[in-house]
C-alpha cells in the first residue's frame, strides 16, 4: 500500500518508460553502428515518444474521486512500451545497408542528453522522497 502511494503515480510510471525507452534506444543505436558495414543489414529505431502521444490523445489516466466526476479513458498503468522498428530510409546508391552513421551518432547524443534529464528528475524525486522522510 505504502509502496503505491509513494511509487504508484503517473509520473514515475513515465520516468521508468522514458528511461526504457531510452536504454532501448541506445542498443538499438549500437546495434545500427555495429552493423554499418554488414550488407543487407536494416537499421532500427525506437518508437516511444509517437505512441506515447497517442496514448495521451486517447485520454489522460484520471482518478475518479467522486462519483459524479469524469471518468478515466484508461487505467493508469497502460502506458505504452518502447517498441524497437525498422527504419523506412531506403538504402543509398551504391551503400550494402541503411544505416548512416553520421544520424545514429546524432541520435545517440540526443538520446544521452535526453536520458540524463530524465536520470536527475528521478534523482530529484527520490531527493524529495528523502527529504521528507527524514527528520529535521
Amino acid at each position: 500500500m505504502v509502496r503505491e502511494v509513494l511509487f504508484g503515480g503517473q509520473s514515475w510510471a513515465l520516468l521508468r518508460r522514458g528511461l526504457d525507452a531510452g536504454a532501448a534506444r541506445m542498443k538499438a543505436t549500437a546495434q545500427n553502428v555495429a552493423h554499418a558495414g554488414t550488407p543487407g543489414y536494416g537499421a532500427q529505431r525506437v518508437e516511444f515518444e509517437e505512441l506515447l502521444g497517442n496514448a495521451q490523445a486517447r485520454g489522460v489516466g484520471l482518478a475518479q474521486t467522486h462519483p459524479a466526476h469524469l471518468a478515466s479513458h484508461r487505467e493508469p498503468g497502460s502506458l505504452p512500451r518502447p517498441r524497437v522498428v525498422p527504419t523506412r530510409d531506403p538504402v543509398p546508391e551504391g551503400a550494402t545497408n541503411n544505416v548512416d552513421v553520421e544520424r545514429e551518432l546524432v541520435v545517440m547524443q540526443k538520446n544521452e542528453i535526453h536520458f540524463q534529464a530524465l536520470s536527475q528528475v528521478l534523482a530529484d524525486k527520490y531527493r524529495g522522497l528523502r527529504d521528507v522522510i527524514r527528520p529535521s
